[in-house]
């Protein structure tokens, strides 16, 4: 579930992300010349028209016994076989005759606010060329104990898949730590002189006015180059800030495109990824509450000029920007829905960008519904696409079975509502589809190894809505291999399924790993501590061999789990058994699964609950650290995904047997926020901390905490850590 807490209307679900490419075709004509005469070529036929599928269709009269996603009157509109709209026109009727059927069934619009209207046809962009203005010139696993490069970028974030960096607040260039705060970045020489130190060496303002409405949250680098994500309201479209840092540490702008999107903030997951030095997006765009007869809201690029002196920007001539692709280019839906989004997957290469010029993107796009989630991989962009709540509804007569949503037997496979999986590969070939049952809950629930798709599956009934959770919840371990996904979405479901011991509770936290899946769970969706006097039943770890899912290994915890991260050969389990303080426990997965340690922080609670806020750097033996935020009063653990107080950094201590130690802290400076700054440092824009603002840090076999707007070094010393520099990255820059 995502949220708008951009705009602290947090309860509003949405899913978002950004933007793609459009193709142009251009045909070119010779005639052909004797000395002695010209001869004319044959005048071909005009082609004939395409047909329009859509043209006058109309939906027969729906069964309400049955749910949208199994009528039969609704198969029209849907095409099992891959299949592409053959022109615009087809797609409008293609909506206007899914309207009319939404219409008839109460399911009405959710999105009102559409995305930037399409430019005109003469605008559009070839795929694979620059465009430059009219007016420009013709022409963890943690990697820290490698020593950067002088352009290396080491993944010192906590990504999920090993070569797909994650969009976050914190990257490395070189011998430069690189920090998004209050849309600047705060530039850190880590060999100052070339020596270990820290040394302030840049900071640069990412937002070029302070009035500008927009919320820088992400930042990626390959090589020196430096992309910055951020979502502006007033051009209701998604900011693309490149800059480069040169060896020195400085930082120049190179250019600012936008792409029209919806706020794509989500709570777990991140907007943007880095594979290969490609920038890789999703956006998707929500069909409801717009018109049949509008014209198609494409998503558009376009670039903005460099600024004056005093700050304001002027707009290009390309005003409304360029499409990035056209109806004919989308796929249509294979399953039914009458909530329908255009998901769309778009790969730009952001090298050489300027200021008179927007990358080159390739896009992806396909219709689908409205409930989705997905995973990034180095070669495809996973969807697992799941009817909507409204699309399940259906009437039941008083005298038919019904499903006990809160308790009962386990649902059958037949009883569970079909979802679709999609592939959609990075390199712009033809997508794949397989039906399949089930529904992961967030992209941690996914995993794609050794060519076979995995997951761990919510197993509700399909008469169930979500907000009818199970006093346990019922899981099921989905895995199938790549080659099964094909052309045609086949009625059946797809893949394997088995079941899952339940976890004890009815939310949970799941991570994979190439040879497990491990998961456990706490009482409700909130993760924050116990009040005092509370005390929580103990809990349970899973662990699910992925070759052999029909073995699954029960261990006792005790504590519930509200984070699962991987952290070299164990899974770590962090939680709480009462008001003592948070609890974190190994689990070893080398030989059989057991707890090899646990240990409780007496008065300390988790703050961040962001997988990027926890990290570690294990050895091959098994030994080594981790590290994690805290908070010394419970009331400031509520693990909200936006965090703009100061954390703690914890450290613990694991041995080559798995066994754990407190091996310390480093303590954050506090301030009274109500006080003005001591540096004067000001914040002008963007100044929440959507992602949090604390990070432990490994690198070049260095020990460091990003700590709000401190950056801190320690070292291990006896078993614990301790300070040794720390420096304030709002103090003024050295001459």
């Amino acid at each position: 579930m995502e949220y708008y807490p951009h705009t602290f209307e947090g309860t509003l679900i949405m899913k978002r992300f950004l933007g793609l490419p459009l193709i142009a075709l251009a045909v070119c004509g010779c005639a052909y010349f004797q000395p002695s005469q010209q001869l004319l070529p044959d005048l071909p036929e005009p082609p004939e028209p395409l047909d329009n599928r859509f043209a006058g269709f109309e939906v027969p009269e729906q069964d309400r016994r049955l749910a949208a996603f199994e009528d039969p009157a609704l198969d029209g509109l849907r095409s099992a076989a891959l299949s592409r709209f053959r022109t615009e026109e087809e797609f409008k009727d293609w909506l206007k005759a899914t309207y009319a059927a939404a219409e008839a069934r109460g399911i009405g619009p959710r999105y009102p606010a559409p995305l930037a209207a399409a430019p005109p046809p003469d605008m559009a962009m070839s795929v694979g060329e620059p465009q430059a203005m009219e007016s420009a010139p013709s022409e963890m696993m943690v990697t820290g104990s490698a020593e950067p490069g002088l352009d290396g970028n080491p993944e010192i974030t906590n990504n999920q898949k090993a070569g797909v960096d994650e969009g976050g607040i914190l990257k490395q260039i070189g011998q430069h730590l690189v920090i998004l705060q209050d849309g600047r970045l705060f530039v850190t020489d880590l060999m100052p002189e070339g020596e270990p130190g820290l040394k302030l060496s840049d900071r640069a303002d990412v937002y070029r006015s302070s009035d500008e409405d927009t919320w820088y949250d992400e930042i990626l680098v390959a090589g020196r180059t430096i992309l910055v994500t951020g979502y502006s309201y007033r051009e209701e479209a998604t900011e693309y800030t490149v800059l480069n840092l040169g060896e020195d540490g400085k930082v120049t702008r190179q250019a600012t495109f936008y792409i029209s999107s919806n706020d794509y903030y989500s709570g777990s997951n991140y907007a943007t990824r880095m594979i290969d030095g490609k920038l890789v997006i999703h956006t998707p765009i929500y069909l409801v509450g717009r018109g049949w007869w509008d014209d198609l809201d494409i998503p558009v690029i376009r670039e903005w000029r460099q600024e004056e002196e005093d700050g304001f920007r002027e707009r290009t001539e390309l005003e409304d920007g360029r499409p990035l692709f056209s109806a004919t280019d989308i796929w249509m839906p294979v399953q039914q829905t009458l909530k329908p989004v255009i998901h769309t997957v778009t790969v730009c290469d952001i090298s050489g960008v300027t200021d008179t010029s927007i990358p080159v993107c390739e896009a992806t796009a396909i219709v689908g519904t409205e409930e989705h989630e997905f995973l990034v991989t180095k070669d495809a962009f996973w969807l697992w696409m799941s009817a909507a709540n409204e699309e399940r509804r259906r009437e039941i007569n008083r005298d038919d079975p019904r499903p006990n949503c809160f308790s009962g037997p386990r649902p059958e496979l037949s009883g569970i509502a079909p979802s679709v999986l999609a592939r959609l590969p990075v390199d712009g070939s033809r997508p794949g589809v397989l039906g399949v049952r089930g529904e992961p809950q967030n992209q941690f629930s996914m995993d794609m190894d050794a060519g076979t798709f995995r997951a761990v599956l919510d197993w509700r009934h399909r008469d169930c809505s979500p907000w009818q959770s199970r006093e346990e919840a019922e899981l099921a371990f989905f895995d199938v291999p790549l080659n099964e996904l094909g052309d045609v979405l086949q009625d059946t479901a797809g893949g394997r399924y088995f079941d899952l011991p339940t976890p004890g509770a009815s939310a949970y936290e799941a991570r994979f790993t190439e040879q497990h899946l491990v998961y456990g769970a706490r009482e409700g969706w909130g993760s924050w501590p116990p009040s005092e006097g509370e005390t929580r039943d103990s809990g349970r770890a899973i662990i699910v061999p992925v070759d052999a899912p029909a073995k699954p290994v029960t261990v006792e915890l005790s504590h519930d789990v509200i984070r699962a991260e991987r952290a070299g050969p164990y899974m770590a389990l962090t939680g709480y058994h009462d008001h003592t303080g948070l609890s974190l426990s190994l689990i070893d997965l080398r030989v059989e699964p057991r707890v090899s340690g646990t240990i409780t922080l007496k008065g300390r609670y988790e703050s961040e609950n962001r997988s990027h806020a926890f990290n570690s750097r294990i050895g091959p033996d098994g030994a080594g650290l981790i590290g994690l935020p805290t908070v010394p009063q419970s009331e400031e653990a509520d693990r909200w995904w936006w965090w703009s107080s100061s954390s703690d950094m914890s450290y613990i201590a694991a041995t080559a047997d798995g066994s754990l130690s407190q091996a310390g802290m480093l303590a954050a400076t506090r301030r009274d926020p109500d006080l003005p700054s001591q540096t004067g440092y000001e914040c002008e824009v963007s100044c929440i901390d959507w992602y949090g603002n604390a990070r432990p840090i490994f690198t070049g076999g260095r020990l460091l905490a990003l700590i709000n707007s401190e950056l801190v070094e320690g070292e291990l010393k006896n078993g614990k850590v301790a300070e040794i520099n720390r420096i304030d990255l709002t103090a003024p820059l050295a001459e």
